[in-house]
């Protein structure tokens, strides 16, 4: 009877055993998928900050661009179509313009416009609307339009800023 009751006890203890390592394997299992899910959102955060730092990055090289073709000659913007988007594109020496939609490295679309700027008749601040047009000053706006990986979302960025005949 005492042998019955040995194997008794060892077929329980192993049934435990068993058990536990089940339990613990969930458990080392859970925290590996929640590891695995924190490096996944990081690596995602990182794609994003890079896109958005090459955005910030062409839309700087743009507006400079744009000083370069205003600190060659005020003619190079006195006499660009207001109110028409162009494409930026490197010729192999210097900046030009295209109508045509340019994608830098198939993702990126980077558009600029000019428009005219209006002053106050008696104060001369720039006004929305309304005044004159200054002849000598002019708005570039810049875009840059990319879709991030795996989104179905664009995300845009816009900056603009003022350029005026300083060699008149």
């Amino acid at each position: 009877m005492k042998r019955k009751a040995k194997n008794e006890k060892r077929k329980v203890k192993s049934g435990f055993t068993l058990l536990e390592i089940l339990i613990g394997a969930s458990i080392i299992t859970a925290s590996f998928l929640g590891v695995l899910t924190v490096f996944d959102r990081l690596a995602k955060s990182s794609r994003a900050m890079v896109e958005l730092s090459q955005a910030g990055f062409l839309l700087e090289e743009s507006l400079e661009a744009v000083r370069t073709w205003r600190d060659s000659g005020w003619a190079n913007l006195a006499d660009w179509p207001v109110g028409t988007d162009y494409y930026l594109i490197w010729n192999g020496s210097r900046f030009a313009t295209s109508t045509a939609k340019v994608f830098l490295d198939g993702k990126f679309e980077r558009k600029i416009g000019l428009t005219a700027v209006s002053r106050d008749d008696t104060t001369k601040d720039i006004v929305p609307s309304g005044g004159t047009v200054d002849p000598n000053t002019k708005l570039a706006t810049v875009s840059v339009a990319w879709r991030s990986a795996g989104s179905d979302a664009t995300t845009t960025q816009t900056v603009s800023a003022y350029f005026t005949n300083l060699f008149n």
